[in-house]
């Protein structure tokens, strides 16, 4: 290979072999994850066609069977998108030395590990009428236990990894910021809120689509308030507090604080909407597969949103503490970096590989 390729391959890469190890660690565990997912999917859209044709001929109960087999496929498509953005979330949280995303990464796939469990126990314990097809299915079943196996090993070694990298990441902070006490009590919380947002775009993002999707209908007014009012409101909000915590907008974070603190009224409206004694265990249950999946997703929502607001709070309360202009010295910093490991880059490759070699040569002894 080109020495020029694997001097730009190196730099791509991270430095420390045990980063390098955590990289190989979290892409071996999502890839194996997605696999996994990606065969139940296959299974269950494979079981309801042969349901389909040969067991419910009656048309009221084709229709519940779709409705349930749609459920399963779309919380299938929210676990395999699940493990693609775990990826993103390490990814970024090595590029940005953030050491609070990593740890939060493993109360991620905690999360992951209680939505598998509920998933094996509303299929094979205790199973709906359409989820019955399943229980004597050894692939699905071999399938969900890899998959449950696969996020236990990626909760306890990520945890493993997390405390290591806490060493190697923790100390460029300092290097960064300096030793001020108060300055790094700022950038915590900083890191905290762009952590929170980042869990909000998924787990409030997950919300709405199965709200969309499973529960809401066309001629029903909740759905146009949902799509007319509450959707727009979470992308303004989130928005908004990104861009209230990078400017230092000390009025619109409040404002913003505020927004989230008031979310919280809606979300336990959910919790008693979807286990509202006129809705359970009726005919027309629109929750009646996805129940425990959807308050799962309600709890978390919540208390993320009060997580948020707490966070909008603290962070509101050390604006102008000089956080902003030390972020971005070191942004401006890292940028010229780049630009002279580039440049050096570029006069690594016009050299001849007969000159490389003997230069590493030269290195080594």
């Amino acid at each position: 290979m080109n020495s020029a390729v694997l001097h730009r391959l190196g730099a791509v890469l991270p430095k420390n072999h045990f980063t390098r190890i955590y990289v190989l660690s979290v892409l071996t565990l999502a890839s194996a994850c997605i696999i996994a997912e990606s065969y139940i999917l296959f299974l269950t859209r494979q079981s309801h066609t042969v349901a389909l044709g040969n067991l419910w001929q009656v048309p009221g109960v084709q229709q519940a069977v779709t409705t349930s087999m749609t459920t399963y496929m779309v919380y299938n498509i929210l676990f395999i998108l699940a493990q693609a953005y775990t990826i993103f979330l390490c990814m970024e949280a090595l590029a940005h030395k953030d050491i609070i995303q990593i740890v939060v990464v493993v109360v991620f796939y905690f999360v992951c590990v209680v939505f598998a469990a509920t998933r094996y126990i509303a299929f094979f314990i205790y199973p709906s009428v359409a989820a019955r097809m399943f229980t004597f299915n050894q692939n699905v079943y071999i399938m969900q236990v890899t998959v449950m196996v696969c996020y236990v090993l990626s909760l306890v070694s990520l945890a493993v990894f997390s405390y290591k990298l806490k060493q190697v990441v923790g100390w460029n902070v300092y290097k960064r910021l300096g030793a001020d006490i108060s300055l790094h009590r700022a950038y915590l919380w900083h890191q905290c809120l762009m952590m929170l947002l980042k869990m909000d775009i998924y787990f409030i993002g997950s919300y709405l689509v199965q709200m969309t999707a499973l529960v809401l209908k066309v001629d029903d007014i909740e759905t146009w308030l949902q799509i007319t009012v509450f959707i727009p409101f979470c992308v303004i909000v989130i928005a908004g507090t990104l861009f209230a915590l990078h400017g230092e907008r000390r009025r619109l974070m409040q404002g913003l604080a505020a927004c989230w603190f008031l979310s919280i009224g809606y979300f336990v409206f959910k919790m008693y909407r979807v286990n509202a004694p006129n809705i359970i265990h009726m005919p027309n249950d629109p929750y009646e597969d996805s129940r425990p999946f959807f308050m799962i997703t309600v709890v978390v929502c919540l208390l993320l949103v009060i997580a948020t607001g707490i966070a909008s709070i603290q962070c509101t309360c050390n604006f102008d503490s000089g956080l902003k202009e030390a972020i971005a010295y070191d942004k401006m910093r890292t940028r010229h970096m780049k630009l002279y490991n580039k440049k050096d880059e570029e006069t690594v490759q016009l050299l001849p590989d007969s000159v490389l070699s003997a230069h590493e040569r030269f290195a080594l002894e």
